[in-house]
């Protein structure tokens, strides 16, 4: 059987495992770090309550400093992240660039009125399909057209709800088309980021919880063992 190597049987004296633990805490960055740090604490504590308590009562206050400063870095690092999904998420597209198409789209509109039944039915479903495809198919002007009949009540209802996603995504000029391509890769990043900070801290907590409910070794009976 292979022999696990602890503070129990490592050679080291009580001063060079204090110290090398002490560079543990230094290094301490990720949840992993902090668990091999936890458990390090623990085997210190345990090998050495009866030798000096000064000693492991300094440890283990080390131990719950270092995890308080952790989840605090942690929850001052998600609040930022958090603003910055919220800023892109609100990041709206400036038109101030944009040409004024307003006229044309009413022309458009008024064509394609003239070419739409005055009354909806089963026999013109696949007609006003057709005219409402072809349109936002033509670009930018005819699809803003399909979108302008909504505001009619004699043509809002037959224009689907399938048309109306068409034609919204078919009125975005390439510029705005390119601002919500960035603005979605922007938001994926972020987002993941986020998700990845939040996972740390709530392992940080757990883990804080966990320390927070050791007895200080100074508080334990002599004949108790560490948990």
């Amino acid at each position: 059987m292979t022999k696990i190597n602890t503070i129990a049987n490592n050679g080291l004296t009580i001063v060079e495992n204090y110290n090398k633990l002490l560079d543990q805490f230094r290094k301490a960055k990720t949840i992993d770090d902090v668990r091999i740090l936890v458990a390090s604490a623990k085997d210190f504590i345990s090998v050495y309550k009866r030798v000096d308590k000064n000693m492991v009562n300094e440890i283990y206050d080390k131990l719950q400093s270092k995890l308080q400063d952790m989840v605090a870095e942690n929850a001052f690092v998600y609040d930022r992240m958090n603003s910055r999904v919220e800023e892109i998420r609100n990041r709206g597209y400036d038109y101030v660039n944009e040409k004024n198409d307003t006229q044309a789209v009413q022309n458009k509109a008024l064509q394609l009125m003239s070419q739409m039944p005055k009354v909806m039915n089963s026999n013109h479903a696949n007609r006003i399909t057709k005219v409402l495809t072809d349109s936002i198919n033509s670009g930018v002007i005819g699809s803003k057209a399909v979108l302008e009949l909504l505001k009619y009540p004699a043509y809002a209802d037959m224009v689907s709800a399938k048309i109306r996603e068409r034609a919204f995504e078919g009125s975005k000029s390439s510029a705005e088309q390119a601002f919500d391509r960035l603005k979605e890769s922007e938001l994926k990043e972020a987002e993941q980021g986020l998700a990845s900070v939040y996972l740390q801290g709530f392992h940080l907590r757990n883990i804080e919880k966990q320390v927070n409910a050791f007895k200080k070794p100074s508080a334990w009976n002599p004949d108790e063992q560490t948990t």
